[in-house]
């Protein structure tokens, strides 16, 4: 092994350190400053998960071209239609549920 390789993956080990110490401070803070109804769990810890469908690659190729041709955040997109949906058709529960 090189020297230059050595100095690599220690660079690249301390790094990694660093990085699972900073984002661990930062899920902290992130999780204290969140509301009740904000809670986020990881796809592996979840039982059964909320959102679990396909995209049609026909409409996968469309949300790629809009999000280049228009720069725009999907996700967030996403979410505004599909609280916009909820609130169609179920009045009762977003108003339960969602912040307006």
């Amino acid at each position: 092994m090189s020297l230059l390789g050595k100095y690599r993956k220690e660079a690249e080990k301390e790094d990694g350190e660093e990085k699972s110490v900073s984002t661990t401070a930062r899920e902290v803070r992130s999780i204290e400053g969140q509301s009740d109804f904000i809670s986020s769990v990881p796809n592996k810890e979840r039982k059964s998960p909320i959102v679990s469908f396909s995209i049609p690659t026909d409409l996968r190729a469309c949300l790629k071209a809009i999000r280049k041709s228009k720069a725009i955040n999907l996700s967030m997109w996403v979410e505004k239609q599909l609280r916009e949906a909820v609130e169609q058709e179920f009045p009762q529960i977003a108003e339960e549920y969602l912040e307006s």
